[in-house]
């Protein structure tokens, strides 16, 4: 490692997972969350609601039954809270039928949200997460929070790597509760604004009298219990006591208390209490009735804790345990309550209560243990197992696993060009170890291995929690006068080893002035061009050496899985999905052309090239085209130069085009759709090739044709895998297509790997049978970079090509300098590639009818 890398956090990907039940599930996760950017500055956490996703109104009916059980009927809740305790088999059943309930429907969502690391707050969610890990191996690390002071089986999975309980008299519980567990024990999970302090400032900043003794009654976000006898009798004992009432959302509870009519100068009653950190500094005693966050909250700020009958089942194991370890005291009647709070407050004998004895626990609520979590596959599969459990790859994922061949590799991917570090040093494979060995935990995607389900299944992951950089680089040292060409042309020939994950990386070191390349390959089954740009936000740095994977500042958790399509907006995709489907079925084989031919070897040749991106902007306005039809409009005319005794009239391309990237996975995964447009190649005016690939573009956008893309595959994957496979094979042909075009724009600007500044990133596309060229276009802040995969047909005009785009661009630049009229109407180059279509041109334009 260089002297002037400094090892720095990497930014997380956190998933929350919590539940709408009560306050304590979602008070531990805004701990979780808030700690995990004060760890990981730059990470970006997601919050899931377990009941929300479990169904529609599941949430509604699980809070109503558990406030029907503890109001009204708690010797039911009892009674099945013991059964679970009593009888193993009950337990094994009811956490087998919830987790495998949550589990099918969290699957999505962590697939969606791609998360590195997953913490839960919730039982039913550990639950679910405990099912993935068993059935579908899910690799990430993953803990769950007992934010109850008491555990109970429900709580606590062996499958997990973590369960956290808040103090070490709850360890013994939780091992009974499921043997074999990892327990650790953590402070509580407050956010940091519950501590202890100023009382009589705080007092002060409540409205209360600082000279009289705060006691603040707070059972939970409901406010059940017995929660009116118990300020009836604290109002009793006289001017001493100043009795704050939280009623959170009871509002009947603030109703009864309004109309008692007590003394307002001894009892003042609140619905909610934003700065409840600030009220329980101010409390002298703190009288609840559940054990869970509104106790959690008052240990961490240092009050003394009553616990006054407590609520069924939970509530009492609780009061029980948080006595045996001397953190509160239990009344069971008024006169108890009132004795207690006499002994404390009220008279000489009153002293201020001692602060509960700290203990050792994790740093940090036990993230850091979680996120260093190593543990053997085998320890939680029945012996009868013979292969270790995996997630099935999405379908759009195994379409590129099946089209691949022994003279095809679906590989994708980038070239990046360094400059030295600031110490004058190159860039070296012991520099990329030493980053890679830091970045990679905090990466799955680079983690994920394939394995194998069975003849009739589609193939899994497996994420291994360890791997070794140096199996997956390699470094060649050139020598004066090579620029490596010959070395990345034999880099992209080469098959990837299936006995680990799925990329490589090559650096190209010994060029002129300390520069480096450094190619980067992944199959085309771990992601597509998107995931390819999340990953290398992941592993680069920024110049200010802010942690990467920033997305956006540390606040409120970004809601994943949860809402849905407007009515209206699902029938218009409806609508848009059926006229593209309309379209496939219509549109017939590409052109048959001498172009197009099946590879006899795996031998690749890669070109790139770098078009000023003022100047293509530029022809872009004066061409009221976006850049991204500009640009295969230039593809075109560069095809019309190769080997025009070769050239048809018209080329199928296919391009990529992503709709909606907010719900997808960053850094893996397939999520992107596709549209055929025919490119031009018949001789004709720049402009006017700009303007029909423009007509072309905007007509297959608006079709519906990506959506039904999508569609079909997805659909393609309910097929066994054999069968998926055939059709895969037989689709992704050049009986479809016969170029393959893939436009993005860089979503950052300049980037730093192990302090050695990037100059360029080429994107790689891979190719598909009988499909010889495959061009990547990346536009950058300053330039558009473009990478041109080619197949041994194509090999020879490789430099030719190149010549052909910028030769293409100069012309077109001429025809727009002198004059020219732009053809067709609709916006200008601000409408996005992939995003809706603009306004089309009719059939009779004369743009189109100048360009064969």
């Amino acid at each position: 490692m260089s002297a002037t890398m400094r090892p720095e956090p990497i930014g997380r990907r956190v998933l929350v997972v919590s539940a709408d039940i009560g306050g304590g599930h979602d008070a531990t996760g805004r701990a979780l969350a808030e700690r995990v950017h004060k760890l990981w500055p730059g990470s970006q956490v997601g919050w899931i609601d377990t009941l929300d996703v479990m169904g529609p109104g599941v949430g509604h009916l699980f809070r109503r039954t558990y406030l029907t059980n503890v109001a009204a009927t708690p010797w039911l809740y009892e009674f099945f809270w013991a059964s679970i305790w009593r009888h193993s088999w009950f337990a094994t059943a009811s956490k087998w039928f919830t987790g495998a309930w949550a589990g099918r429907r969290l699957a999505s969502v962590v697939e969606t949200f791609d998360p590195d690391l997953i913490v839960s707050s919730y039982p039913l969610g550990s639950a679910g997460l405990a099912w993935l890990r068993r059935r579908r191996g899910l690799g990430v690390p993953i803990g769950a929070w007992i934010c109850d002071f008491a555990p109970h089986p429900s709580w606590v999975y062996r499958d997990l790597d973590l369960d956290l309980v808040v103090h070490p008299a709850a360890l013994p519980v939780a091992a009974v509760a499921a043997p074999g567990v990892r327990l650790g024990v953590c402070a509580p999970p407050v956010v940091d604004r519950f501590h202890p302090g100023d009382r009589i400032e705080a007092a002060r900043r409540c409205g209360l009298d600082p000279n009289r003794a705060a006691v603040v009654v707070a059972c939970g976000s409901y406010g059940f219990g017995h929660v009116e006898e118990a300020i009836r009798a604290l109002v009793d004992i006289g001017d001493a006591v100043q009795v704050v009432a939280v009623c959170g959302r009871n509002e009947q509870l603030l109703a009864q208390l309004a109309a008692l009519r007590l003394p307002p100068d001894r009892l003042l009653i609140r619905q909610w209490v934003d700065d409840m950190p600030t009220l329980l500094r101010a409390a002298r005693l703190v009288v609840t009735n559940a054990g869970g966050a509104t106790a959690l909250e008052a240990w961490a700020s240092g009050a003394p804790i009553v616990m006054y009958r407590p609520i069924a089942a939970h509530g009492m194991a609780n009061a029980s345990l948080m006595a045996a370890a001397g953190l509160a005291e239990t009344a069971r009647s008024p006169n108890a309550l009132v004795a207690c709070v006499r002994s404390r407050l009220v008279g000489p004998q009153a002293a201020e209560p001692p602060a509960p004895a700290a203990h050792s626990h994790l740093p940090d609520l036990g993230l850091p243990a979680l996120a260093d979590a190593r543990r053997s596959t085998d320890d939680t599969r029945p012996a009868t197992v013979t292969r270790p459990a995996s997630w099935p790859l999405r379908s759009q994922d195994a379409f590129f696993l099946h089209v691949q061949s022994e003279t095809v590799a679906q590989h994708i991917g980038t070239l990046l060009e360094f400059n030295p570090r600031p110490d004058g040093q190159a860039l070296t494979a012991t520099d990329l170890v030493a980053l890679l060995s830091r970045r990679l935990p905090a990466i799955a995607t680079l983690r994920r291995r394939l394995v194998v389900r069975g003849r009739w299944h589609r193939p899994g992951w497996v994420i291994d929690r360890h791997i070794d950089p140096t199996a997956h680089l390699d470094e060649v040292s050139v020598g004066p006068g090579d620029d490596g060409s010959a070395v990345l042309d034999r880099f992209w020939s080469q098959p990837l080893p299936d006995d680990r994950p799925l990329w490589r990386m090559m650096l190209i070191s010994g060029l002129p002035d300390g520069r480096t390349r450094l190619a980067v390959k992944l199959h085309h089954c771990l992601g597509d061009g998107v995931s390819v740009i999340g990953v290398l936000d992941r592993l680069l740095d920024r110049p200010d050496r802010r942690a990467v994977g920033a997305k956006r500042p540390p606040g409120a958790p970004e809601r994943v899985g949860v809402g849905g399509s407007e009515p209206g907006e699902l029938v218009h995709r409806l609508r848009l999905t059926a006229r593209g489907l309309a379209r496939l079925a219509t549109q017939g084989r590409a052109p048959a052309t001498r172009f197009n031919r099946p590879a006899r070897s795996p031998d690749r040749r890669l070109v790139t090239a770098s078009l000023p991106a003022s100047e293509v902007l530029r022809a872009a306005r004066a061409c009221r085209a976006h850049a991204s039809e500009l640009m295969l409009a230039l593809t075109a005319a560069a095809l019309a130069a190769v080997r025009p005794a070769d050239r048809p009239p018209r080329l199928r391309a296919m391009f990529a085009v992503s709709r909606n990237p907010r719900r997808r996975a960053p850094t893996q995964g397939n999520w992107t759709g596709a549209v055929t447009l025919d490119l031009p190649l018949g001789p004709c005016a720049a402009t006017d090739r700009v303007a029909a690939v423009r007509q072309s573009m905007r007509t297959a956008l608006a079709s519906g044709e990506a959506e039904a893309a999508g569609l079909v595959m997805r659909a393609m994957g309910v097929l066994p895998a054999p069968l998926h496979a055939a059709l895969a094979r037989r689709v992704y042909t050049n009986r479809h297509l016969n170029v393959i075009v893939s436009y993005m724009a860089l979503p950052w600007g300049t980037r730093l790997l192990a302090d050695a500044p990037l100059l360029a990133p080429t994107p790689v596309v891979a190719l598909a049978e009988g499909v010889p060229l495959g061009i990547g276009v990346l536009r950058c802040r300053d330039s558009f970079e473009i990478g041109a995969l080619m197949d041994e047909s194509l090999a020879d005009t490789g430099d030719e090509f190149v010549a052909a785009l910028r030769t293409g661009l100069a012309e077109l630049l001429h025809e727009v300098d002198a004059g020219e009229p732009a053809t067709g109407g609709g916006p200008t180059d601000r409408v996005p590639a992939g995003g809706p279509a603009g306004r089309r041109e009719g059939p009779t334009s004369p743009g189109v009818a100048r360009c064969a």
